[in-house]
Order: structure tokens, then sequence, then C-alpha cells
């Protein structure tokens, strides 16, 4: 409650009403007796929490309850409706007085210790001490209660989700939470846990924890997925070859890669079309450590650009020749066919049929007979609770992501709006199981947001919202901003789709938990368009607001005035909509200007939001604020790496960038989200995890 004074000033005037040993004056005595019979409603009200006062009138007491903040004020009503209401009292008509309720002294002394209202009840003058004693009682109960724990422990598949979505929407806390549970209790295969851990090392660029594993060795000898090969040969290839490849030491680099050559030998096989030009020159690596001519001019000759490969190619290895890795169950060439292979530096044009092999899979992950199901199967094989060829695509898609082409996605809508399987519980978690491993196989990936993949990520955001359009879990709401965002990245026109499916998710449950959603979701449309369409969905979140200001960041709320300004409003009608007391004034003890913070980076493609962002964070921290939107490490990350916190927007960054902050790890906070709030919010939560 709001200034001591005041409070101090509204007990007296209760006080000084009360009869016998009730009364009291906090002005005279400066203190109040721990035996007072009101002790415990006084100290509650002295300290800023709920609190319920006695009035007495002709014929009964009317009480007043106080709080601070909406929440606060619900909440004790409660407790009051279990220990008081009605069984020793009544509530009074209406019971809660607000803005508009009486005026007088009095009124406005009480509104402004309860800005959101307070709650007026009675009881008789008999049961005065019983109802005194039972307030006592209450707190003492409410104050000893243990917290509430959840018992409910995540089922494997709940934890696969929970790693899924951490790792499409970039928070990697949640996708290691996952990952040690899963640990903990063992409930997968060592080499699952082992690839996951692999793949949130990779998904937040961290190449030296992929190198530095431990278990990596004895991960690489079983069977893992295609995309957990490629993240540890990038990996490999950032920390000890790239430098030397920028260098021009092309020889310098295959020496390097000498000592790899054990762990990773025919790993990078026989890399694809569009494959990452880490996995290409990794490949080139391999077969000139192997002589294997063949296919060090095959890969010349695909990817002719490349001038590592060139150089690979142009000069014979300056180390020994390793043997040459067959795949397996492939028989070793005669010795007529080795000597017909040309040497090094020798042109080879490969026939067609040749061209075709190099698009196998690697050495070290055994290739899948070909598959007579696919997606489009997947509603028949749920429907007929056909578990065993499901299990069996499902791990394919896992396994090689681009081997089984989802198309549009038709096959999600087909299978969660079959009626029969939304209502059998078994079917509709296998319906769900279906959703994750789309998401986990084609929203997870390196690549994304791909243009070929734009309609099945219009399916997925449709489904979604649709399919959770009730939860409130923060990470659920996150994933629709994900691909939203996706959706307007790829196609601009898409806008009017979009707002639907945000409109749709808000309207579902349009609750004080989504505001901050809210804002986010709003930032991202009028990205696109400040059309005031949105106006609306702007007002509803404002009247949420106006009602409790409680427990909003300093980002959020330059968010919300910001946004109705955007949205044509001026400084009054926005005003008026949030609360006059929304905007924050400044403060000298911001955290983030005690911070001491002298120069701030923010990663990110999201030009706007970034420089939004960096302006209010510039006023915030007086700290020199630069913005990285290059797609691949140059001088602006160069000048970001010698920031005092670099702010990496996790959503709007291409991977490349992530190689030139290897030696500045400690320094990167990761942004989840990509509006300028988001990064704000990153740094408010940096400077709290320091203690700032």
């Amino acid at each position: 409650m709001s200034g001591s004074g005041s409070i101090i000033t509204v007990l007296d005037m209760f006080g000084a009403r009360l009869p016998g040993d009730l009364a009291f004056s906090l002005s005279q005595c400066g203190s109040i007796s721990a035996d007072h019979p009101l002790a415990g409603e006084i100290a509650a009200a002295l300290g800023g929490k709920a609190a319920s006062l006695p009035y007495p009138r002709r014929q009964d007491f009317m009480w007043v309850t106080l709080a601070p903040t909406a929440e606060q004020l619900r909440c004790v009503i409660e407790d009051l409706r279990c220990w008081v209401l009605p069984s020793f009292g009544w509530e009074s008509s209406p019971p809660i007085v607000s803005d508009g309720g009486p005026a007088g002294r009095m009124g406005a002394l009480l509104l402004a210790q309860s800005p959101q209202g307070y709650f007026r009840w009675h009881s008789r003058p008999a049961d005065t001490d019983h109802v005194i004693a039972r307030l006592a009682t209450m707190r003492a109960v409410i104050a000893q209660a243990p917290a509430r724990l959840s018992q409910l422990r995540p089922t494997l598949e709940m934890l696969r989700r929970q790693f899924t979505l951490g790792l499409a929407t970039g928070d990697r806390d949640m996708a290691l939470q996952a990952i040690d549970e899963i640990d903990q209790r063992q409930l997968d295969t060592a080499s699952n846990a082992l690839s996951m851990s692999i793949r949130v090392a990779a998904a937040f660029g961290d190449d030296q924890a992929i190198v530095d594993h431990p278990q990596l060795d004895n991960l690489l000898s079983m069977r893992v997925p295609q995309r957990v090969i490629e993240s540890v040969l990038l990996a490999h290839h950032a920390v000890f070859l790239a430098d030397l490849e920028a260098a021009g030491d092309i020889k310098a680099a295959l020496a390097a890669y000498l000592p790899l050559h054990d762990r990773l030998s025919g790993l990078a096989g026989h890399p694809a079309d569009d494959a990452d030009t880490g996995i290409v020159r990794m490949a080139a690596y391999d077969a000139a450590l192997a002589e294997d001519a063949r296919r060090l001019h095959l890969l010349a000759d695909r990817f002719a650009g490349d001038t590592v490969v060139a150089a690979l190619v142009a000069s014979p290895p300056p180390i020994a020749p390793l043997p040459i890795l067959e795949p397996a169950g492939q028989p070793a060439p005669e010795t007529e066919a080795q000597s017909v292979e040309p040497a090094f530096g020798e042109p080879l044009q490969p026939s067609v049929a040749e061209l075709e092999t190099v698009r196998v899979a690697p050495v070290a992950v055994t290739a899948e007979p070909a598959l007579p199901l696919g997606w489009s199967d997947v509603p028949a094989l749920v429907a007929t609770s056909a578990r065993e060829p499901l299990a069996a695509l499902l791990q394919h898609a896992a396994l090689m992501p681009d081997a089984c082409d989802p198309g549009d996605g038709d096959f999600l809508i087909e299978l969660l709006t079959d009626s029969e399987i939304i209502a059998d519980t078994k079917k509709r978690a296998q319906a769900d199981q279906v959703l994750t491993t789309v998401i986990d196989a084609y929203v997870c990936e390196e690549r994304f947001p791909r243009r070929e993949r734009l309609g099945l990520y219009e399916t997925v955001l449709d489904i979604w919202s649709s399919s959770r359009a009730l939860s409130t879990d923060p990470i659920d709401g996150q994933l629709l901003l994900t691909m939203a965002d996706a959706l307007l990245r790829l196609n601009g026109h898409l806008e009017a789709a979009v707002a639907t499916m945000i409109t749709r998710w808000w309207e579902a449950r349009p609750v004080r938990s989504r505001l901050a959603w809210l804002g986010e979701a709003l930032e991202l449309l009028t990205e696109q368009s400040s059309a005031q369409d949105y106006l609306g969905l702007w007002y509803a979140g404002a009247g949420l607001i106006n009602v409790d200001h409680e427990g909003f960041s300093v980002a959020d709320r330059y968010l919300w005035y910001r946004l109705g300004r955007r949205l044509g409003l001026d400084g009054t009608a926005t005003d008026e909509a949030l609360g006059v007391d929304w905007l924050p004034l400044h403060s000298a003890d911001d955290p983030l200007l005690a911070a001491g913070f002298r120069k701030i980076a923010i990663v990110s493609l999201h030009e706007r939001a970034a420089r939004e962002a960096a302006a209010q964070i510039e006023d915030r921290t007086q700290a020199h604020v630069v913005l990285v939107t290059d797609h691949a490490a140059g001088e602006g990350t160069a000048s970001a790496a010698t920031a005092d916190v670099i702010l990496f927007v996790w959503g709007a960054a291409k991977h490349a960038v992530y190689r030139a902050f290897d030696k500045v790890r400690d320094r990167l906070e990761y942004v989840q989200g990509t509006g300028s709030a988001s990064i704000v919010r990153a740094l408010e939560r940096r400077v709290r995890a320091a203690g700032g």
C-alpha cells in the first residue's frame, strides 16, 4: 500500500472510532502492542499487505478490506468467504467500491491505499470478538501453509514435447530441463539423450561444447539422426578449421583435420546439393586424406564455387594418404578398377548414375530401407491404432527428415480434426506425438524458415492456434508467435491470415496471464502494418491492464504505450486507456542504469524492433548500443564482440553469425521472441541473474 504516512492516517481514522480496548492511535504511540486484538491486521496494512479493519456503526460493524493489487484483493476476499462469510457476517451491496463509488475524504484515502477498490462486509456487534479471533487464526494458518507443488511427473512424451518447443522457440533452459529430467529418470536411451544434448548445443551455436562432449565418440558409434551428425561436423569445422581457411592456409587446415579423421571419417559422406559449406569441406578433407580422387572430384564438380574444395583438388595432400573407407555392405573395388582412377588434379566427369549415388546417407548412419508408408498414411495409422508402423514412420522422419516429404501438411488437418481421434484419449495422444514430431523435424532445423515449407508452416500454425487455444503456458504462445513470424518473413501477404490466428488465440482465453504475449503479438503485426484493425485487440489488453498494473516490467509498459501511439492514438487517449500512472518515470535506481553497462550489442535481422529496443536501452542505461543485422560474421559482429553484453535474438539471426561469438559466449544473452520488448526483457533478466 502506498505511502506509510497515508496508511497511518487511514488506520488512525479507524482506531479513533473503535470502542474500549479496540481503540488505538499510531500517530501518538508510534507502534501498537502485539497483544492488541487487531495487531495482525494493523501490521499487515503497515506492511503493504491485504488487511481488514472494523468501523462501528449503530446497528453493526462495517469491515473494510484493503489490498494493494487486484490479485491480492481477489485472494483475501476468497479467504474471507472461506473463514468468516457468510457464517459470521454478510457482504455489502455492492461489496466492492471502486473509483465510481462514494466520494468523500475517507473514500479517497481508502482508494489511495487500495486503488483497485476495497471490499465491504458486516458483522453483528456481539460477534466482534469472535470475528477478530477468526481473522487472526486465518492469517496464522495461511502463513504456515506450505507452497503448493504439483505432483504430476511428466511422461517421456511430455518431456520430448517440452524439448521440442524449447528448441523451436529458443528457450534453452526449457530444453535443458527436459534433457535433465529424462536423464535423471532414465526415461530414454542413452543415444537419444546424447543426441538431444548435441542438438541443444548446436541450436545455440555452442560448437566448443559439442567438440568437448565426453561421450561424443560413444554417440558417433551409434545410429543417430542425420542432423546430429551434421551438427558434429559443423562444430569441428568451426573450432579447428574455419580460421585456417579464412587465412587461406588450406594445407594447415588439412593437417589440422588429420587428428580428427579417426573420429569423423565417413560422416560427411556425400553432402546434399544444399548442404552447409562446412559439411562440404569436411567431406573434401576426408576424401583428400583417403586419396579418394573420385569422391573429391565429384565434390569439386558439384560445388564448383568452393575455393577450399578446388584447392584440395589442385594440390595433393602433404601427408601420407589414409585407406579409403568403403560404405558398409559394399565390396572393395577390384585392382583393375583402382588402376583407372584419375590422379589428383585430373578432371573427372561423373556419369548420371554416379551423380545419383552421392545422395546416399553418410557411412555412420545405416540407410533405412524404403518405407512403403508416408505422412499421408498417418491419419489411417492413428485411426486403426497401428502403433508399430506409426512408430517406424516417426522414427524414420526423426532420423532423416528430408527423406520424408511432409508436403503442405494436409495430413495434420485430417488427423487433428477427426472427431473419433480427438475423442479417444490414446489416439489423441498419438496425434499429439505426430504434431510434435513434425515440429521437431521441420521447425527445429537450422534452415528454418525455408520457403519451400511455407505451406507446411501455415498448416502447423492453423492447427496449433486451434488445438492449443486454451493453453496459458507461455511456451505454447511463443511457438505460435515463432510460426507467425516465419510466415510473415516469407510472405507479407499472409498478414490477414496470421492476424486471424492471433485473434483466435487471444479470444479463446483473454486473460491477464496472456497480456505479455498479446503485446508481443501486436508488435509483430504492427511491424508489417499500422492498420487500425488491431486497435480492438489493443483496447482489449489495455482494459485488463488498467484494472491492475501490478507485475508488468518497464519493458512491457513502454511497449503497450508505444503500441497505442503506433495504432494512431494520441498521448491523452493512450494514458486514459492504460491508466495515467502506466508509463514509468525515469528512475535513478533503475537496475539497468545501476548495472553500469558501457556498450551493449543487439544482434537481430528485425531492424525496426532492434532499433526501438536500442533507443529504450540507451535511455535507461546511458550505454552505447550497437546493432548487428548481418547474415554472417564481419565488421558488425567484431564490434559486437567487444560489448559488455550481447543480446542475441535467437529467432531472427543467422546461424553463421554465432561463430563470431565463440570466444565471448559468457557475454551472450539469448532473446526469446523477436520484438523490442523481448530484447529489453532479456537485458532485465541478465541484470537480475547477476544480482543487479
